[in-house]
């Protein structure tokens, strides 16, 4: 993650945006009144939103959680789908 000012990153946008996208860098973007955001690609912004929203239900964050210990102790059963 690279912090830079506003004046920069206006100056550079389009190198900017290559870099989150190509690259999944994070650029964190303050101006001269400590106003602080932060630039990541949407892709990487769409999975948090996703990762958010699954992990906001109690009974689903659970399921997960079982899920993921299931896989870690190796009790899980593989299954091969018919496409």
């Amino acid at each position: 993650m690279q912090a830079i000012l506003y004046s920069q990153a206006r100056n550079n946008l389009k190198a900017i945006i290559g870099k989150v996208c190509d690259d999944f860098d994070e650029y964190i973007i303050s101006t001269k009144d400590n106003k602080t955001a932060v630039l990541i690609s949407y892709e990487e912004y769409s999975a948090m939103k996703e990762t958010m929203y699954l992990l906001s239900s109690k009974n689903n964050r659970d399921r997960l959680n079982e899920a993921v210990d299931q896989i870690d102790d190796l009790k899980f059963t593989k299954k091969e789908l018919d496409i």
